[in-house]
């Protein structure tokens, strides 16, 4: 099926202009390959590129001039002078989280191990050495300079190398008059985002186009998220060899002919004077709405083991639908989940409803209401260094990651928002495990069994104890700021990737300031959250006479409707502090927490607003 994809609401395709001259000028193509060992062999492999990109555009052979980027020797000389210690972290990191985020079957993604090692040498290299970034720059900022192209091809680690220079002329406003096509590319993965600040952002060029296969497993399976109408991303799906990372199998695919290449041809041909007056032009028009509002609630009572049931998350859900219509909600734009629906997949569906089309301005309210648990990392070579909080879905397996929505997962879905956007994330869950106090009032979180706890254990042979292991991440210093405020971010032994932080996407805080900087943006986008208790406690149940809540979500939705019906307006840091007093007159020992922007923490409840 011939489909396109781009973020955001698009109108009908827009008109391209074209000039009817008779004057011949050439159209210059800039190739940029992927992955070393091209360089040696360009006499071969550059013939096949030209083939097939004359081919799609239908471009003229005789007036198309083709240049090839190559750099291998930039990254050899780097090696040699380096000896490869500086990226060999880098290369164990982006193995681990190509595998962590990689929603398969273990032993498939395993099996994938060794050819990947190859793949990722030249990936972790760029991404950790800063001189050959430079020299990268440079040379490729002279070659455009040289050449002036109408269009640029780039493909895989290409992608990566031309995106780090445009990205920083876009931060200084610099503009260039081409069309980029990127292919297999290794921009989206969060592993490669990190080191772009933890956000894409568009790029100063005349339109830009990304050929995504989903198929991809050199690091170039997750899709480039930019919200602008000069972006769009074709779906070029194939799977026809191990990796699936072939560029010729891009550039041929039916989608990048019958969509793609047309276009293109479209915007780079014609008079090179006449298209410098916006001849040629692609224009796409963006549909300008009022705000909206929408909300997913999820509710899990019943799990598949009796021992995990609750009794107030499906009256949670339906008291927190009542407040959201009473403050002007339409009960069109709230979708319900509960129990059995409240799989790992439907989840994953319901949030792409929520946020998929979100603009500045909108509101998005998301709320759970169920188990709340922590992950070991798996014990392989590759990662063992974290815990994960998740959302512990109906379908939920501790040997199954995949059934497991954590928080590495919920980033892909709003680190790219607009930041324009009111998106709240509501957790009446806890992730310390699960207790009952006094044989009612159940927590809702559940434990590990022991096996999933041994991996972060170890035997003390001198105390004769089981004490925990000492895990790597804890020695990373993500923030500048105190104990306290990176406990809420990392946890308190700083080894929880904790849920809707988005930790994954930044790495020590004075890297993620500068790359912020360089790149020209504030970061990837931050969600307000707004959860039960705090690391150490439990989120417990209420009954209220002989009705079950959650007893956060009981106490915030009676604030909620006294303030509305009081037409008072407060900011969530005032919001918490009451609904902590409430959970405190009730001798719930939880105290609520709030995380996220400074501005957003300290702004108008929305919700009050409407």
């Amino acid at each position: 099926m011939v489909q396109s994809r781009s973020r955001g609401e698009m109108g009908e395709w827009g008109v391209f202009e074209t000039v009817n001259s008779k004057t011949h000028h050439m159209t210059r193509i800039l190739c940029i390959h992927g992955i070393g060992g091209k360089d040696a062999s360009v006499d071969q492999w550059s013939n096949d590129w030209k083939e097939k990109i004359i081919a799609g555009s239908g471009l003229d052979p005789a007036t198309t001039q083709f240049e090839f980027f190559l750099f291998d020797d930039l990254f050899s000389q780097r090696e040699s002078e380096t000896g490869g210690i500086e990226y060999g972290r880098m290369f164990k990191e982006l193995l681990a989280s190509w595998v962590t985020y990689a929603f398969e079957d273990r032993t498939k993604v395993f099996g994938l191990k060794n050819a990947v090692r190859w793949y990722a040498g030249m990936v972790a290299q760029f991404a950790t050495d800063s001189v050959l970034r430079s020299q990268l720059q440079r040379r490729l900022t002279d070659t455009l300079n040289r050449f002036q192209p109408d269009l640029v091809y780039a493909h895989s680690l290409g992608t990566l190398i031309t995106y780090d220079l445009l990205a920083q002329e876009a931060a200084q406003n610099k503009r260039r008059d081409f069309v980029l096509v990127t292919s297999g590319s290794q921009i989206g993965h969060p592993a490669m985002r990190s080191n772009f600040g933890g956000l894409i952002r568009m790029l100063n060029v005349k339109f830009w186009y990304n050929f995504h296969n989903d198929n991809d497993r050199v690091f170039a399976y997750k899709p480039i998220v930019v919200s602008h109408p000069s972006y769009s991303e074709i779906e070029t799906e194939f799977k026809k060899a191990f990796i699936n990372h072939e560029v010729l199998d891009y550039m041929s695919h039916e989608n990048a002919v019958n969509i793609a290449w047309p276009q293109i041809a479209s915007m780079i041909s014609g008079p090179r004077n006449a298209r410098s007056l916006s001849v040629a032009r692609f224009s796409a028009k963006v549909i300008k709405r009022e705000p909206t509002r929408k909300a997913v609630l999820v509710g899990i009572n019943n799990y598949p083991d009796p021992e995990n049931n609750l009794q107030g998350c499906h009256n949670d859900v339906f008291r927190m639908s009542e407040v959201l219509q009473e403050m002007g909600f339409a009960p069109e734009d709230i979708r319900v989940t509960l129990d059995e629906r409240a799989t790992a997949a439907n989840l994953r569906t319901r949030l792409q409803w929520l946020l998929g089309d979100a603009q500045d301005g909108d509101v998005r309210f998301f709320y759970y209401s169920g188990h709340g648990a922590q992950i070991p990392a798996s014990h392989d070579e590759l990662e063992s260094d974290h815990k994960d909080e998740c959302l512990v879905t109906y379908d939920f397996n501790w040997d199954d990651r995949s059934t497991a929505y954590t928080d590495k997962e919920f980033v892909e879905m709003y680190s790219q928002l607009p930041y324009g956007v009111n998106f709240i994330t509501m957790l009446d869950c806890c992730h310390s495990g699960g207790v009952s106090r006094d044989g009612a009032n159940k927590a809702r979180g559940i434990s590990a069994p022991d096996d999933i706890r041994h991996r972060e254990l170890k035997w003390d042979a001198q105390r004769q104890m089981w004490i925990p292991r000492t895990l790597n991440l804890a020695k990373k210093k993500v923030f500048t700021a105190g104990e306290k405020a990176q406990a809420l971010y990392t946890g308190e032994d700083g080894a929880t990737r904790r849920f809707g932080r988005g930790v994954p996407l930044w790495s020590d805080s004075r890297h993620f300031e500068k790359a912020k900087k360089q790149y020209g943006h504030d970061g990837a986008f931050m969600p307000l959250i707004i959860e039960a208790c705090d690391e150490k406690q439990y989120s417990y149940e209420y009954r209220h006479g002989v009705t079950s809540y959650g007893a956060f979500t009981y106490s915030i939705t009676t604030i909620l409707r006294d303030l509305n019906r009081k037409k008072k307006k407060v900011t969530y840091e005032q919001l918490m502090k009451l609904a902590a007093e409430r959970l405190a007159e009730l001798q719930f020992e939880q105290t609520p927490v709030l995380v996220g922007p400074k501005d957003k923490v300290k702004s108008i409840v929305p919700l009050l607003s409407l």
